[in-house]
């Protein structure tokens, strides 16, 4: 039965090549219009254009043994020995980007750097070491190839693929949290064993070479001993590693499902938004009006009353005045938060604002409302995305840092000033700064440490991922900045 299975493999081994090859292939193809056709925030995506690489360079090292056979009745020997020399290549290059999947995968253990600075240097030494060999063995023969590559596998391709099998691992127990799908951690736990019975069959049963122990455990041993080659063996391991990748592009899916679930109800939420701030504006903020009216009316009345009464009732009436215009500012004061928050509600709507616009709003306002000059300036390349709800707690903290400025600076001046640092021609600002200055009295620092709004403002920054910074001294004004980093990562 061994021997009809060697006859039957030696007769058609350019087609189990071809297979072999082909799986690769697929892996390559599948992964490659993943990442190209569906970007992701996931960690695992960073991986799939090392994981493409690496299986279209796996497919032509494999199909190079069924092509340089086939040229070697046509083709000089040197020519043949040139076509191996590139095939050890290809082999170095698949075995590098093996190397960087797994790098990338096993992020942040490792640095973000490791991934392309590796790969790279273990390419280019080996590269030279391979040229110096092939330089100073002219007439190089099987045997020498066949030692150099069982070195690769050993050296580079085992380590590789483990590692890859240790990152798998590593991404599923991170997509526990996110995705919450049982169904897919197995599957990518899977293919991380997959990866390790690659390591086996890529590996350990290397070509035969006069090294140990490729003189010992080598792919023609596993032949003698089942029949069947090693192509077969791997091409089985690389299905099962294709399969459960492609299972694994299940996340991909989950996750813009959720993005969708995000999107519709940031939808439903504008919508309650602006339903509530129409409410407040005609129906709430309209029956205060009236309220302040009346009030206003009965305290004209009180002092009407006043003036014709006897001295007795004058205190009386004095206090009951009193107490109707502190009803009145109150009301006033109500008035004009609720007009505050409509303003931001409708604001919260506006889906794509520009943020200079927004706050040149908020400013126009805060000189309206208060009478207090205020300057306003822009610098910078101004081209930068926040989402509504980013915006939002930039606003917040600006009309609190004004709001401060009105109620307790006794200010004459202010100073809004919004700074876009670090441009890039592609991607815009790096770096958003928003400074607010005054001229007032300032703050004492218990007043900074136990002030809510300034906790606030201070929380708005935490969720900004931002740096929060408030500078006062009695008599010399209050500056507070607000720095927003790392915006090429939202």
């Amino acid at each position: 039965m061994i021997d009809q299975l060697k006859v039957f493999f030696t007769i058609n081994d350019s087609i189990v090549q071809f297979v072999h090859g082909q799986v690769f292939f697929l892996l390559a193809v599948m992964m490659g219009v993943q990442w190209f056709m569906q970007r992701s925030r996931l960690e695992l995506a960073r991986a799939l254009p090392w994981l493409a690489a690496f299986g279209a360079l796996e497919a032509v090292a494999v199909w190079g043994n069924a092509f340089i056979p086939l040229q070697e009745r046509l083709l000089p020997p040197d020519t043949i020995q040139n076509l191996r020399f590139l095939q050890l290549l290809v082999h170095l290059l698949t075995f590098a980007t093996l190397l960087g999947f797994g790098l990338r995968l096993s992020e942040p253990a490792v640095p973000s750097w490791a991934a392309v600075y590796v790969p790279l240097v273990v390419v280019l030494v080996a590269t030279a070491i391979l040229a110096t060999n092939r330089a100073l063995t002219s007439g190089v023969d099987v045997v020498n190839n066949a030692t150099v590559e069982a070195l690769l596998r050993y050296a580079l391709c085992l380590p590789s693929a483990l590692l890859v099998a240790y990152g798998l691992r590593l991404q599923a127990g991170r997509l526990v949290g996110p995705l919450k799908n049982q169904r897919l951690i197995s599957v990518l736990r899977v293919a991380g064993f997959g990866f390790i019975f690659y390591a086996l069959v890529e590996s350990v049963f290397v070509p035969a070479a006069p090294i140990f122990p490729a003189n010992v455990i080598n792919t023609e041993l596993l032949f003698e001993a089942t029949g069947v080659p090693i192509g077969i063996y791997r091409s089985i391991v690389g299905a099962i590693i294709a399969l459960f990748l492609f299972l694994s592009l299940d996340a991909f899916r989950i996750e813009t499902d959720r993005l969708n679930e995000t999107l519709q109800r940031q939808q439903f939420l504008m919508t309650e938004r602006e339903r509530i701030s129409r409410d407040l504006h005609d129906g709430t903020i309209q029956s205060i009006y009236a309220a302040g009216l009346m009030v206003d009316d009965a305290r004209h009345t009180i002092e009407q009353l006043a003036a014709q009464s006897h001295n007795g009732a004058g205190p009386l009436v004095e206090r009951a005045r009193e107490q109707l215009g502190a009803v009145l500012s109150v009301l006033n004061k109500t008035n004009e938060e609720i007009r505050s928050y409509i303003y931001d509600l409708r604001r919260s709507v506006a889906g794509d604002e520009d943020l200079a616009r927004g706050l040149l709003d908020i400013v126009t306002e805060f000189r309206i409302r208060t009478a207090i000059p205020t300057d306003w300036n822009v610098e910078g390349c101004g081209k930068v995305h926040f989402s509504p709800e980013q915006r939002q707690h930039i606003y917040q903290i600006v009309r609190e840092a004004l709001s401060n400025i009105a109620r307790h600076a006794s200010a004459t001046h202010a100073q809004v000033e919004l700074r876009y640092d670090n441009c890039d021609d592609r991607s815009g600002a790096r770096v958003v700064q928003v400074k607010i200055r005054d001229n007032g009295r300032g703050v004492v620092q218990p007043a900074i440490r136990a002030g809510r709004g300034l906790l606030n403002m201070r929380e708005r920054a935490a969720l900004l991922n931002a740096d929060f910074d408030l500078e006062s001294e009695p008599g010399r004004g209050t500056t507070v900045t607000l720095v927003i980093k790392q915006l090429d990562d939202k």
